[in-house]
């Protein structure tokens, strides 16, 4: 643990003449210690910030000074001012907090609502949530399907990072609002894209949900982001409702006047093809499903359709993120005491982890494998196997080619346990590393790239003067080791500082949810 010294504190002597009455009391003399400069100090460290997403600055020996929640001065040669609290960083390395711009910060992983203890489980989840992500370094994060009273929650939910939204815009019975009466969309999805399909409804509400006003009202509600679902089923299924070419072109198209960026909900080629057709600004999820070109994916070379796709995200710099973590994820659901591994006792309470591992907590195992048509098990982890391992081809390719990647984890992406917050961040980052991405480059996928991206640069991504004081303290060099980022030892979170290990679960305080079954 790195020694804190405390700065000087404000030491003050009145002198008082007997011989004066109180209208005429001499003035206070205030001693010669000053009261110190800034709030904290950080010497003696190695800065690592990114500088774009080729090149990485790295500034050994330096202070970092912290007034409130900024960063107010950084140096070297020059002695750092005084500080209520001064951290040694010797022999450490800071770096901006990471960012994962694609999570969901409304339900907990794998909750069944039909469990008589449901509210239970999801009252206490949503009461740390915020802290697992922290554990893990993210300090901010973007949901790409909330609203600003969706995060007005989060952040009131207790320790939480920096969080964003992005609009979720579906179609009526599209992906993201299946099942929803057309009659309740307008409260259930605030932004959705009215479409000529539609059933009747009021002129009030049909012009309401016309891409343009969806797109001002989403914007003027402080939204980061528009999120669109092209999306017409899984794997081969062709039987979602999709927006149509026109409207997606128009939302686009004006997107770029207000300098909101799009994200695509997509995953297959064909949709991907739509996708960047439109101009979209974000692919929000890897391509994995290569449809019928599946059968060509043990050639050297990617097969013609998704090269072709490729090259679009290329010359249009759209910006891509993997989340690897679905797959992953939906995978290791399959896979045997999975639950049991130790990372999850960093961010999981001894309950949950039983009711995970109980009858009740494997309802979507049981459902996967049913709508898999009860094949073994090894089968079905095969098949995600082969669609991860598509997805790591492309994001090598993709990144071998100067595409701009994004960490966005996708967590949860489906009720499975197996992602949970911060940790699937944080899987996320080792199994983009394995797939191709250099460190210097998981490092701006995680910082400067989703910054830039999300027209948030003017307070993240880097560390410099000015920029919001929200940083890692690592004990290991992230351009040597992709396990430096679960190396912390402290959080820095809006000027405050945290010893990681007071953020672990066993530190915070968690009680079983009473049980409600009859």
């Amino acid at each position: 643990m790195k020694k804190q010294v405390l700065g000087y504190g404000l030491l003050a002597c009145f002198y008082c003449s007997a011989f004066f009455s109180v209208a005429n009391t001499a003035s206070a003399n205030i001693s010669s210690t000053s009261l110190p400069d800034v709030d904290l100090v950080i010497e003696g460290t190695t800065i690592i910030s990114p500088i774009d997403k080729h090149q990485i600055s790295v500034k050994a020996n330096h202070w970092v000074a912290i007034e409130g929640n900024r960063i107010s001065q950084i140096g070297s040669l020059t002695k750092p001012p005084t500080a209520k609290l001064v951290i040694d960083g010797s022999d450490q390395y800071l770096i901006p907090g990471l960012t994962d711009s694609h999570v969901h910060l409304k339900t907990m992983p794998g909750i069944d609502f039909l469990d008589a203890n449901a509210a239970h489980m999801q009252s206490a989840f949503l009461a740390r949530q915020g802290t697992n992500y922290l554990y893990y370094g993210v300090t901010q994060v973007i949901d790409p399907s909330n609203t600003k009273d969706g995060i007005k929650r989060f952040h009131e939910s207790g320790l939480t990072p920096d969080a964003f939204f992005c609009g979720a815009m579906p179609v009526f019975n599209g992906y993201n609002a299946q099942g929803i009466l057309h009659k309740h969309l307008h409260h259930e999805r605030p932004y959705y894209l009215a479409q000529d399909t539609d059933p009747k409804t009021t002129e009030a509400i049909t012009h309401a949900h016309q891409a343009k006003q969806s797109l001002l009202r989403l914007k003027n509600d402080g939204a980061v982001c528009a999120k669109v679902y092209i999306e017409n089923g899984f794997d081969l299924a062709d039987n979602i409702p999709m927006v149509s070419e026109e409207t997606l072109n128009e939302l686009t198209q004006y997107a770029k006047t207000l300098n909101l960026p799009t994200m695509a909900h997509a995953n297959a080629t064909d949709m991907q093809d739509i996708a960047a057709n439109a101009e979209i600004s974000v692919m929000g999820h890897g391509l994995w499903n290569w449809l019928e070109e599946q059968e060509l994916s043990n050639e050297a070379v990617l097969p013609p359709k998704v090269s072709s796709v490729l090259t679009k995200i290329l010359n249009q710099d759209i910006a891509y993120q993997p989340t690897l973590n679905v797959i992953r994820s939906l995978t290791d659901l399959m896979v045997e005491d999975h639950i049991d591994q130790t990372e999850y006792k960093t961010v999981l309470p001894p309950w949950q982890i039983t009711w995970y591992q109980s009858n009740a907590g494997q309802w979507f195992n049981v459902e996967m494998h049913k709508d898999w048509g009860k094949p073994p098990v090894e089968l079905i982890i095969e098949r995600f196997s082969a669609k991860q391992t598509n997805g790591q081809r492309v994001l090598k390719y993709l990144y071998d080619h100067d595409a701009t990647i994004l960490l966005g984890s996708d967590t949860p992406p489906a009720p499975t346990f197996a992602s949970q917050p911060g940790l699937a961040t944080n899987w996320e980052l080792a199994d983009m590393h394995k797939a191709g991405v250099d460190l210097k480059g998981i490092l701006a996928a995680a910082t400067i790239n989703n910054a830039n991206l999300y027209n948030l640069s003017q307070d993240y991504g880097t560390v410099e003067k000015g920029k919001r004081a929200n940083l890692l303290l690592l004990n290991s060099n992230p351009l040597k080791t992709v396990n430096a980022y679960d190396d912390i030892d402290k959080i820095i979170l809006r000027g405050q500082v945290f010893d990681r290990d007071t953020l672990h679960i066993n530190k915070l305080e968690q009680r079983a949810p009473a049980d409600q079954s009859p």
